[in-house]
């Protein structure tokens, strides 16, 4: 097969056009890229010369093993210009992949010039192993939306904004369509974890007036700049996403911190595993986080929740018509012993969309510019964040996970119900 060829197929690849799945179509493995336990301390670069000069890739992926976090560095060319990507890889896992900027914009990269190696902190000791090397094309979906759906629901995330979730539908309401908003970079279902206030040569940015902590928020930052898509996979009934998270109160500021988000659609509602990476060195504070952050649709008003001493035996809900705009307002408390901690924003005819977050201890929720809009799009939205106290170690992984499903107010109990 001569290099044009090449190059014409691997562009077909490229635009799905022999299949509508998000796959691999086609590999090219970078025998050079492939050492043993090296010492990488002082850093280690291995120059590709001309190996696989004229093929078309836009991910590349290997295998790993690493003594200490690791800052790796990929050089290559994407049309006529060089460019370089940084990848954090954290000690605790042994598989990385890495979507090249362009990704959605279907660009490919020609050729990858190098790829360089060292400790996420300066000159800690680090021994690394490199395998399985390989320049890919992935297929990329149509639209800034991907979804995955079953006879009774239909979710999707945002690939333009980081992989948060912002569709979730569910088909036997013939009232609504999405019942989430996604107004912009700030909203959609996502992770968003609140840092330092002080970093050493680090400058705050400023938000609603104030000096604004770190603070990577999946979707992207305040002047709609996207969170960096680093991987993305598909199967019939859910979807991988992992992003490298911007500072919300900066400008287009990528963070140390990376989100993997696994959501997982049943006949019941969405599960979705959140995980967060941090390789931030400074420590982060123990404060309330959000688990997660959730926006619906305005039409949603009213707020219902478990406020009891005896959880999961059906007693009495506590209900809340009237919220105001959540800043500054204190959190619902639940009860010490209150397991049934899942909330649900409903209408006035008690049909909604119910968030059960396990590890919740608070609930902090309001409404935003109330106008019963059913529009996804809109300023208008209601919120909730289960909130839990933990802080982000470095290059420790923290997972939880929540669940969604929506129906009347019984329908939601009883589905979590049976989750708990």
């Amino acid at each position: 097969m001569n290099k044009l060829t090449a190059f014409i197929i691997s562009i077909l690849m490229l635009f799905g056009a022999f299949g509508g799945k998000i796959e691999v179509k086609s590999q090219f493995k970078m025998n050079n890229l492939s050492f043993s336990d090296a010492d990488i301390t002082e850093g280690r670069t291995v120059a590709l010369n001309e190996e696989g000069s004229g093929i078309r890739f836009n991910r590349i992926s290997f295998s790993y093993s690493a003594s200490a976090p690791v800052r790796a560095v990929f050089e290559y060319r994407q049309g006529f210009g060089a460019f370089k990507e940084e990848l954090l890889l954290s000690s605790k896992e042994n598989r990385a992949s890495l979507l090249l900027d362009g990704y959605l914009g279907r660009k490919t990269a020609s050729r990858l010039i190098s790829a360089s190696f060292e400790p996420a902190v300066k000159g800690q000791k680090c021994v690394f192993s490199l395998s399985d090397f390989t320049c890919d094309i992935q297929t990329v979906p149509h639209g800034d939306t991907l979804y995955i759906e079953n006879e009774n629901y239909k979710a999707g995330v945002s690939l333009r904004w980081g992989g948060g979730l912002c569709y979730f539908e569910d088909k036997n309401s013939k009232a609504y369509g999405n019942l989430l908003n996604c107004h912009d970079t700030g909203r959609l279902v996502q992770q968003s974890y609140y840092g330092p206030l002080d970093i050493e040569g680090y400058e705050n940015g400023v938000f609603v007036g104030s000096r604004w902590s770190y603070n990577p928020v999946q979707g992207g930052d305040m002047y709609g700049n996207a969170s960096k898509l680093v991987a993305l996979e598909k199967t019939e009934n859910s979807i991988r996403v992992v992003c490298r998270a911007l500072d919300w109160a900066q400008d287009n500021m990528p963070t140390q911190t990376y989100y993997t988000c696994v959501y997982t659609l049943t006949d019941k509602g969405l599960a979705a595993e959140n995980t967060a990476v941090d390789f931030l060195q400074t420590e982060w504070p123990d404060r309330e986080q959000e688990i997660p952050a959730f926006y619906t649709v305005s039409a949603l008003g009213t707020f219902v929740f478990y406020d009891g001493e005896k959880p999961w035996t059906g007693g009495a809900l506590r209900t809340e018509k009237d919220l105001e705009f959540w800043a500054g307002k204190p959190a619902f408390a639940l009860k010490s012993g209150n397991s049934e901690t899942w909330c649900a924003w409903t209408d006035d005819s008690q049909y909604g969309i119910g968030l059960y977050s396990p590890c919740a201890e608070r609930l902090l929720a309001g409404r935003y510019n109330y106008d019963g809009s059913k529009d996804p799009d809109a300023d208008s939205t209601n919120y909730v964040a289960p909130l839990g106290i933990f802080r982000l170690n470095f290059d420790e992984p923290h997972t939880y996970t929540y669940y969604l499903t929506a129906g009347s107010v019984e329908e939601i109990r009883s589905t979590f119900q049976a989750l708990r």
